[in-house]
């Protein structure tokens, strides 16, 4: 065949195909277009994944897709959609607004605010996100009941505030108190706490804490330190999150390694699951401890969580190492529920019951604990 024949069927070859792309595309545009200012969510979200399956993949698909999704309170997918614009256009205002409002729907705090800094302005649904303000502030405390006279009933209470520092910058503090009857004594633990989030990149968190607590018993002064360095990745769908704490209790040294999931079942926070695995090596002496937690919101402003822990949990630092109870006993289990319900818009309600099965770190009695607490939290 003559080179000049081979040339013009390659163009050819590529007319027509390019003739097919583009026909291709105009379909797809004209039809998302059409069903999104008709407001038919789901026929667009169908014909959109369709589309996306024939390779047919450009930004007005995505930005409708995510609006779609949006919409329908599936915040997960909406955020999936609104990614890929961004991965290819990082200051697309459109996706950068819906995003952040569906990490704010999804309480991701923090991922919400670094996505204000690029936008072009800071009003969101006519409120201005500023870069400096207190979040929230509340208080909580509860009593833990015990079933035998070594043990008597504990308190512990806490008072907190979050605040934003900038929009790449949170800051959590927290003064709390426990004490536990021991015998013919008490335990008495003031504590404090903070919190440092940074958030570098979008979808990257970097995580840092410290918790002091002071224990007296029996005319000795135990001072007590945690130290948490974590690093936390939040996906469309879930989030990741891996941690290192080191705490010296007592006269003990703690090392804690811990990798948390979790997943948005549904989209949005109507069904979640957080799971963590943790490795707790108390002098040498390596432990696992798993803790899941189902969450579900069975009506408007009302969540219910039910969750369990596994495994032998001294020294046990839970929720970044804000829970640390400097006691004599092991938990060797521990299951219970919570509650929260939004009153109004700003204040949050949330009750709490754990049961826990103990034993005594000295002499191996085992014992049963009932816990109840309730708090509330004024979101500013």
């Amino acid at each position: 065949m003559a080179p000049r024949l081979k040339l013009l069927m390659l163009l050819l070859f590529l007319l027509v195909t390019t003739t097919q792309a583009q026909n291709s595309y105009q379909k797809a545009d004209s039809i998302s277009f059409s069903l999104f200012k008709a407001g038919e969510w789901q026929r667009l979200l169908a014909f959109g994944t369709e589309s996306l399956n024939n390779g047919e993949d450009f930004p007005l698909l995505r930005l409708r897709l995510g609006y779609a999704s949006f919409v329908r309170q599936d915040y997960s997918d909406a955020l999936k959609h609104y990614d890929k614009v961004l991965f290819d256009d990082e200051r697309n205002q459109t996706a950068l607004y819906y995003s952040y409002l569906s990490n704010v729907y999804l309480n991701r705090r923090t991922d919400a605010a670094y996505l204000v800094s690029l936008l072009d302005t800071n009003v969101i649904e006519g409120t201005a996100v500023k870069p400096f303000k207190v979040l929230s502030a509340g208080t909580e405390g509860g009593v833990k009941f015990t079933n035998i006279y070594e043990r008597g009933n504990s308190f512990f209470s806490r008072t907190f505030f979050d605040m934003r520092l900038g929009y790449k910058l949170d800051l959590s503090t927290s003064f709390t108190y426990f004490n536990q009857p021991v015998f013919n004594d008490n335990i008495e633990q003031p504590g404090y706490y903070t919190k440092l989030t940074y958030t570098p990149f979008r979808k990257i968190n970097l995580i840092g804490a410290y918790h002091y607590m002071r224990s007296n018993l029996r005319q000795l002064v135990y001072q007590n330190h945690a130290g948490l360095i974590g690093i936390r990745y939040a996906d469309s769908g879930s989030d990741l999150q891996a941690n290192f704490i080191l705490s010296q209790i007592g006269d003990e040294k703690t090392r804690q390694y811990d990798l948390k999931f979790t997943r948005y079942l549904n989209g949005n926070l109507n069904f979640y699951n957080i799971s963590r695995i943790s490795m707790v090596d108390v002098l040498n002496d390596i432990n696992p401890v798993f803790q899941q937690t189902f969450g579900i919101k069975p009506v408007r402003n009302l969540w219910f969580e039910a969750m369990v822990t596994l495994g032998n949990q001294y020294n046990y630092a839970e929720a970044d190492a804000l829970y640390i109870y400097n006691g004599f006993d092991k938990t060797k289990f521990k299951a219970g529920a919570n509650c929260y319900f939004m009153l109004k818009q700003h204040v949050l309600l949330g009750l709490n019951y754990t049961f826990e099965r103990k034993s005594d770190n000295i002499f191996r009695f085992g014992y049963l604990q009932h816990s109840i607490n309730a708090g509330i939290t004024w979101n500013f």
